[in-house]
C-alpha cells in the first residue's frame, strides 16, 4: 500500500490546479523575518523560530533552526561572562600609577586607575561590565546583570633610552630599585 501520487491521499483530485501553488499544497516563498538574538549568546548558538520552517501539504509547517556566528571584537576577548581587554602603558606608569581612559562594551568609556607598582600581565577587575547574563542563562533572574571586565597590563619597555634616562635609571638602580 501507498499513497496516491494525484490526490496525496486526501480522497478527491480538484477539478482545477491552484494557481499559487500549482497543485502541490504548498506555496514555496522566501521572506526575511526578524530574529530576537539575546544579549550575551555564545558563537555557534541555535535560536529556534517555532513554525517558521518547511512546510508540508496538509500539514503544520515545522521550526527553523539559526546558528548564530558571533564576531570577533577588535578590543575584547570572551571568556565566559567576562571580558578580557589588553591594555599597554608606560614602564614609569607601572611604577608610580596613573589613569587611563577605556572604552567598554557599550560604547562608553571609564576611567582605570592603574595603582602603583603593577606587574606585566596583572589583571585588574571592574566589577559589571562584561557580556550581559540574559542571553548566558536564559533567566528573568539574570536581567540586567553582567559579568565583568578584565583589563590585562602590558608593560611597554622603551626601546632607546636618552642619556638623561639611562642615569637616571641607573641612579634608581644604585637605589635598589
Amino acid at each position: 500500500m501507498r499513497e496516491c501520487a494525484h490526490c496525496r491521499g486526501a480522497g478527491t483530485i480538484p477539478k482545477a490546479k491552484c494557481e499559487e501553488c500549482r497543485g502541490v499544497g504548498v506555496l514555496k516563498k522566501q521572506e526575511e523575518i526578524p530574529i530576537r538574538i539575546p544579549s550575551g549568546i555564545n558563537d555557534g548558538e541555535v535560536v529556534r523560530l517555532s513554525g517558521m520552517g518547511e512546510a508540508v501539504p496538509q500539514g503544520v509547517s515545522g521550526d527553523l533552526y539559526v546558528r548564530i556566528h558571533v564576531a570577533s571584537h577588535p578590543v575584547f576577548k570572551r571568556e565566559g561572562s567576562n571580558l578580557i581587554a589588553d591594555l599597554h602603558i608606560k614602564l614609569s606608569d607601572a611604577l608610580l600609577g596613573a589613569e587611563y581612559a577605556l572604552p567598554t562594551l557599550d560604547g562608553g568609556k571609564i576611567t582605570l586607575k592603574i595603582p602603583a607598582g603593577v606587574s606585566f600581565g596583572e589583571k585588574l577587575r571592574i566589577r559589571g561590565k562584561g557580556m550581559p547574563l540574559e542571553g548566558l542563562f536564559g533567566r528573568a533572574a539574570a536581567r540586567g546583570k553582567r559579568g565583568d571586565l578584565l583589563v590585562r597590563l602590558q608593560i611597554n619597555l622603551p626601546k632607546h633610552l636618552s642619556r638623561k634616562a639611562k642615569k637616571l635609571i641607573e641612579d634608581a638602580k644604585e637605589e635598589g630599585i
